[in-house]
């Protein structure tokens, strides 16, 4: 094994020594750094508190709330590489995605890396503020000291995951840097959220859970920490690898949209037929992405604006199929159907089919 590969048994480890520095040493290295210019995201409440201190420990509290309710998963190489090479149509928010409300994600293969070729190890998330969701990216403190980028003290302060970075998702919204590579924090954010999708859309499963050993099971109870084991993600067996259509309608039930089972009437291309479903107030419909009307609108996400280029719907069966279509590696068909923000998607009304 590599030096920048983890193995699964250090997970519950990384989680104990995580707690500790959020418990011990958080507060004051953090404070240290917000008086020298280091910027952290940040509630509006904690925000307006005075001094770097009270702010910094809030942070740490917050985080260690969250990871104290952490559900533990642990991502496979082979888990990670079925994520990359399946294309998913994701079209889920991301409360529909979470595997648990909040969770430890750590990967066998870094998904990401930092300046410098420090890898990103780990990622965690919970509840925001204003219910939203908030996620938080670890690198790997080994490996920092061995670049030289920190001392050996790391070490002993931080244990194994130095905290890096944090985002905050408002209820309701898709994080653009999980889809946009000219966003900085891309790769990380694509294989945190697209890990989360393949696993609720069964292209992923739980292959095994590991308990805690007897020594990190006394951690934990000095800690009042629950006992629960990592959750090992492996990819689905071939034979149970879900088809793309199967992938739709998994999405569609996760969002709590009641599909119909109503075959089209007339045979379709097989790209069209996998994403046809049948809904109750549009009829016969295809999911697809259309361009938007006009000049993009720009929207922010993580400090950045950038435009939005598309927009997901339900058309109408004959109006994709005399506009036409395209499948791209996102795994979306693209058509050159009119969306106005303010209308929504204009189609010729006859092609409604009920």
């Amino acid at each position: 094994m590599s030096a920048d590969q983890t193995p699964i048994h250090d997970v519950h480890t990384l989680w104990l020594q995580t707690m500790d520095f959020l418990h011990g040493n958080a507060t004051p290295v953090w404070a240290e750094g917000m008086r020298h210019g280091a910027v952290f995201l940040m509630s509006p409440a904690v925000a307006a508190l005075p001094r770097p201190h009270d702010r910094s420990a809030a942070l740490a509290r917050d985080e260690s709330e969250r990871l104290r309710a952490a559900q533990l998963f642990y991502v496979s190489a082979a888990a990670a590489q079925v994520v990359a090479d399946t294309p998913i149509s994701c079209l889920m928010q991301v409360a529909s995605l979470l595997p648990s409300p909040s969770g430890l994600m750590v990967w066998e293969e870094p998904p990401a890396r930092i300046e410098g070729g420090i890898p990103v190890r780990a990622a965690s998330w919970g509840p925001a503020y204003d219910d939203g969701s908030w996620w938080s990216w670890w690198t790997d403190t080994a490996c920092a000291v061995r670049a030289g980028h920190v001392s050996a003290m790391m070490l002993q302060t931080h244990g194994g995951l130095i905290f890096h970075n944090e985002t905050h998702i408002a209820p309701g919204m898709w994080p653009a840097h999980a889809d946009d590579p000219r966003l900085p924090l891309y790769n990380q954010a694509h294989s945190l959220v697209y890990t989360w999708a393949a696993l609720a859309l069964d292209i992923l499963t739980e292959a095994e859970e590991l308990p805690p050993t007897p020594a990190e099971g006394r951690q934990m109870k000095r800690a009042g920490l629950a006992r629960r084991p990592v959750r090992r993600l492996e990819p689905a067996s071939t034979e149970k690898m879900p088809t793309v259509r199967r992938m739709l309608l998994r999405q569609l039930e996760l969002e709590n949209i009641h599909v119909e089972d109503r075959p089209y009437p007339r045979p379709l291309p097989k790209e069209v037929a996998d994403r046809h479903v049948y809904l109750r107030d549009r009829g016969h419909s295809v999911a697809v992405k259309v361009p938007p009307f006009g000049a993009p609108q720009m929207v922010p996400s993580t400090g950045h604006e950038i435009p939005v280029l598309s927009h997901f719907v339900f058309a109408p069966v004959k109006s994709v199929l005399r506009a036409g279509w395209q499948l791209k590696d996102d795994g979306f068909l693209y058509s050159q159907l009119r969306y106005e923000p303010n209308a929504g998607l204009l189609t010729d009304p006859d092609d409604d089919e009920f």
